[in-house]
């Protein structure tokens, strides 16, 4: 969910108590975290993805910013995941 606050300060009170909603019961897996560029969160998301696999001991490879598990194409930099068809 994205919402826009009307300032920054606004932001700032918001994004600054956001730690309190671990230690609340029922909204422990909840996070609030600043909205960053596209490529940004790609990012994030292809090293958390890449941590994964290696502590799994799966065969990883990034190679131009398209991470391949145990030799299948999984997510790209460009794309993001790989929209995989079987059949």
């Amino acid at each position: 969910m994205l919402v826009r606050l009307q300032s920054v300060w606004d932001r700032r009170t918001v994004l600054g108590g956001s730690w309190r909603l671990s230690s609340t019961a029922g909204f422990e897996r909840i996070y609030i975290a600043p909205d960053e560029p596209l490529e940004a969160r790609r990012r994030r998301t292809l090293d958390r993805l890449v941590k994964k696999a290696t502590v799994q001991g799966k065969h990883v490879s990034v190679e131009n910013g398209v991470l391949s598990v145990d030799d299948i194409t999984v997510f790209s930099l460009e794309s993001g995941f790989n929209q995989r068809h079987d059949g």
